[in-house]
């Protein structure tokens, strides 16, 4: 049970270090603890190999799952109990007449058995939920620069649209799943339930369970040693910030009181420095940067695609909106043989459309630099 108990995959001291570089820096001692744990998981999520977070990532989403079917389980059952000591009339059981014990059940729906079949197909669909936003976090947090910087991060809102991406092939596994076990004509009702209200709400409450026992599975799979990966990043900026503020106040007392923290800081620069060019040079020797019309170019061509999904996926969930509403507008008529017309999916794509453009437009001016 080791693997249970410890997941120690950073060095110790790498970690005490990191702490007191903040401490330096001026960080109370608690909220240097706090800074290196919830920057550690980011550079771990940052540096994990591809293979080991789609695993992390997958038996995070079966757990929640699974979790979730026990819970619900042990909840029916205490239930039961409970309606069976009391009686449906609020009499102890003790006091109603006598009732011959109904044959025992393999696999009814009532028992716990009967949660198997659900749990079975919940756990790879939630894994596959996992496993996408294990590929999202990874490049949320390559892009916000952990690899690169500890206080100048710059947490972009492009993991947004993948979730959302992640979400929509999440949704149509479970749409198709219902449509084949309910049949067409409840499959489409419930189908529909579950476009505009289940799966959105089960989608907020995935993500917001999703980071802590992912954060809590990810060192049990992946063998990365973040302390190690972020100690020089952390010192370095604690260091410039010790430089920043004598430079500010002077040198004189200010020197003398702080006289540990201050050789500390000059002998992390120096470090830094002599590692600084010797990097420069390899650097050059090796692969030359990309000049500013491809690295303009490239920019323009992600744009573009981001651009165009967020565009063609609203006008998707318009096109469908307006198949709804027609449908409900036509109560006597089952969802299964209700067709509507022509003009029903011109409407739907236009409006969608529109809806879409307008969306992006607002992105674009707004969100896209955060």
């Amino acid at each position: 049970m080791r693997w249970i108990r410890d997941s120690q995959r950073d060095s110790r001291e790498d970690i005490r270090a990191a702490q007191q570089a903040l401490v330096y820096a001026g960080y109370p001692h608690a909220d240097a603890v706090t800074e290196v744990t919830a920057h550690l998981r980011r550079v771990r999520a940052a540096l994990a190999a591809p293979s080991h977070a789609l695993v992390a990532g997958f038996l995070t989403g079966a757990s929640m799952a699974v979790g979730v079917f026990a819970v619900l389980t042990l909840a029916l059952g205490v239930l039961g109990l409970v309606i069976g000591a009391v009686g449906e009339s609020g009499t102890p059981a003790e006091f109603a007449p006598a009732v011959q014990p109904a044959p025992p059940a393999d696999a009814s729906p009532g028992s716990p058995l009967g949660v198997l079949p659900a749990v079975a197909v919940a756990a790879p669909v939630l894994g596959l939920a996992g496993a996408g936003m294990s590929r999202v976090t990874r490049n949320r947090w390559r892009r916000a620069g952990v690899l690169r910087t500890f206080t100048d991060l710059a947490p972009g809102r492009r993991y947004l649209l993948e979730t959302v991406a992640v979400w929509l092939a999440v949704a149509g596994v479970i749409v198709l799943i219902v449509w084949v076990l309910a049949g067409p004509q409840l499959g489409a009702n419930v189908a529909q339930g579950l476009a505009f209200f289940g799966i959105p709400l089960g989608a907020a409450a995935f993500a917001a369970w999703f980071a802590n026992l992912y954060a809590w599975i990810l060192p049990r799979v992946s063998p990365v040693d973040a302390a190690a990966y972020a100690r020089p990043i952390i010192e370095r900026e604690a260091a410039r910030q010790i430089k920043a503020e004598r430079e500010f106040y002077g040198r004189g007392a200010y020197d003398r009181i702080n006289y540990d923290r201050n050789r500390w800081a000059d002998e992390v620069l120096a470090t830094e420095a002599t590692e600084y060019f010797a990097d420069v040079r390899r650097r050059e020797a090796t692969a030359p940067l990309p000049s500013s019309y491809e690295r303009r170019h490239r920019l323009a061509g992600t744009r573009l695609g981001r651009y165009m999904v967020l565009t063609g996926a609203i006008t998707i969930g318009g096109w469908r909106l307006a198949h709804w509403i027609d449908w409900i507008g036509h109560p006597s008529v089952d969802a299964g043989s209700h067709a509507a017309g022509p003009h029903v999916d011109v409407l739907g794509l236009v409006l969608g459309l529109i809806l879409g453009v307008v969306v992006t437009w607002i992105y674009a001016q707004n969100f896209e630099n955060l």
